[in-house]
């Protein structure tokens, strides 16, 4: 492995102390307009690019701490709406909830730390793009996996309309991320090396001008034989009035009378708990639209609350079932903190308003649950926060017909948070190659096709009905049958050989220091 020593380090790289820390978190914060609502991709290529260069020549401690404002940064600004739903429907006074957001998203904000840390302590920087790629998407990992992890705002998302979108049947999201992280750290090392800026602009025109290659592969083909019609119901009830029992018979009709027209589509689907009573206790409404489905030859899914009585205690789910023409039950496998199942519940339920919300014990259903059946197809279902989850989607969907995935959004009020949990949708449906019917209870309802495009979508926060038709395919992407094992496998082996050349180099007495 040649080593490349950097030229004397540039400005920005040089700026030390406070004016280095503010530019970290200054990078972090234009991070986020990478994403949707705005969708400015090449902002997140400038993020990392600068990112980089702040932690040139840094001690490990120095570049953990710019590492955490960098993430503190990036998830102050990307995930700000959290106090929308903790504040406006979580009924925390505004103090209150402004020191709840910031814990929490100086608590993700560690991660971005401990990576940076790892990234100088291991001199990882002395292999360049591929470790610091390598060690950001393994990180990312983390963010699935840790606790009941909080898998959002990953680099990959942001080019869902940009040409690297066309890996991810391939790679995943998270081989977007290794790819565009690289390309940062290119354009930077590309930047800062000129004598050998054309070795470093080498590996951008492939990996760039790769997507028009990877573009014209059709990894799943659709099939134009009997198309499903599908019929999408947002209803559009405020989180205020969601669960007040005066309520619930107006929310009811409110379905029901949007569904009067739709009968004889093959599906009508409702969003998350659309129902606000259990399933057990809805038996009534519920046997008419069986009646009514069947009679029409229509499968209506929805989203319902699920009770059933354990050996101990009642347990609670969050649901989506079929009926009609149709059969089926999930209950929801990935659940929200705070949201759905409260953390050392008996230490904490009950201190402030937030952790008293309605519906915030619910149990997680089986690992291994059957698709639903609808009018002879198959879907894999998720329900709202779980999309977010690449392999559970992947477990489920790649031998599906269609995905299909329902939510709530309405506790994000008008922020960046539906526009973002809808991109992520998006990426799952290009991922496996299949087409995905979102439902929502105040938008983004939309159906999107194989490729992550959206055919149709109502517009947020308008009750109506979203008719279109969604196609099977047939085959399965490389990324549906191997999922981001194999690139998890590459990024931890490039990462252990690397601090293990570092040590072998250190003991060697070669321990020069480099810049990079």
């Amino acid at each position: 492995m040649h080593i490349y020593d950097s030229p004397p380090i540039t400005r920005l790289s040089a700026t030390s102390g406070i004016k280095g820390h503010i530019l970290s978190l200054f990078a972090g914060c234009i991070f986020a307009l990478g994403f949707a609502p705005l969708g400015i991709w090449p902002a997140t290529l400038i993020s990392i690019a600068l990112f980089i260069t702040l932690l040139q020549g840094q001690s490990p401690g120095t570049a953990a701490f710019r590492g955490w404002l960098y993430g503190l940064g990036l998830y102050g600004v990307g995930v700000s709406w959290v106090f929308v739903s903790i504040h406006y429907h979580g009924n925390t006074p505004a103090p209150l909830a402004i020191l709840m957001t910031f814990i929490f998203t100086g608590g993700l904000a560690l991660l971005f730390g401990a990576q940076a840390w790892v990234y100088q302590k291991l001199g990882l920087a002395r292999a360049g793009a591929i470790t610091f790629a390598s060690l950001w998407i393994l990180f990312e990992w983390t963010k699935i996996e840790l606790l009941s992890g909080f898998p959002w705002l990953f680099v990959g998302y942001s080019f869902i309309d940009a040409p690297l979108k066309h890996y991810a049947p391939v790679v995943g999201v998270l081989g977007i991320s290794w790819l565009a992280v690289a390309s940062a750290y290119f354009l930077v090392s590309a930047y800062q090396h000129r004598s050998l800026r054309v070795i470093f602009l080498a590996p951008l025109v492939i990996i760039w001008g790769g997507t028009y290659f990877i573009e014209t592969q059709e990894w799943t083909r659709v099939s134009l034989k009997g198309p499903v019609n599908v019929s999408l119901i947002q209803g559009n009830i405020s989180q205020e009035k969601k669960w007040d029992p005066l309520e619930r018979d107006n929310i009811i009709n409110t379905y029901l009378d949007l569904t009067e027209t739709e009968w004889g589509q093959d599906i009508i689907l409702w969003p998350e708990a659309a129902y606000p009573v259990f399933y057990n206790e809805a038996q009534e409404v519920i046997a008419k639209l069986d009646i009514q489905g069947k009679q029409h030859h229509s499968a209506i899914i929805s989203g319902v609350p699920y009770w059933e009585e354990g050996p101990e205690k009642y347990r609670y789910y969050n649901s989506i079932f079929v009926t009609g023409a149709g059969e089926g039950m999930y209950h929801k496998q990935k659940l929200v903190p705070f949201g759905e199942f409260i953390p050392f519940e008996d230490l904490i339920r009950g201190t402030i308003p937030f952790l008293d919300l309605p519906l915030s014990s619910f149990s997680r259903g089986d690992y291994n649950q059957p698709p639903l059946i609808a009018k002879g197809s198959s879907f894999a279902p998720f329900i709202c926060y779980e999309v977010l989850y690449p392999e559970l989607v992947r477990r489920l969907g790649k031998d599906a017909d269609f995905l299909l995935t329902v939510s709530n959004d309405a506790w994000f009020g008008k922020s960046w948070g539906p526009n973002q949990h809808f991109e992520m949708v998006r990426m799952r449906a290009l991922e496996l190659g299949k087409y995905m019917l979102r439902g929502t209870n105040t938008g983004i309802t939309a159906i999107i096709d194989h490729k992550g495009n959206v055919i149709s979508q109502i517009p947020q926060f308008e009750a109506g009905v979203l008719r279109g038709q969604v196609l099977k395919t047939s085959g399965h992407t490389p990324y549906s049958l191997y999922g981001y094992w194999p690139l998890l496998a590459l990024a931890t082996l490039i990462i252990v050989i690397c601090s293990l050349l570092t040590i072998w180099q250190q003991k060697s007495g070669n321990n020069t220091p480099s810049n990079d």
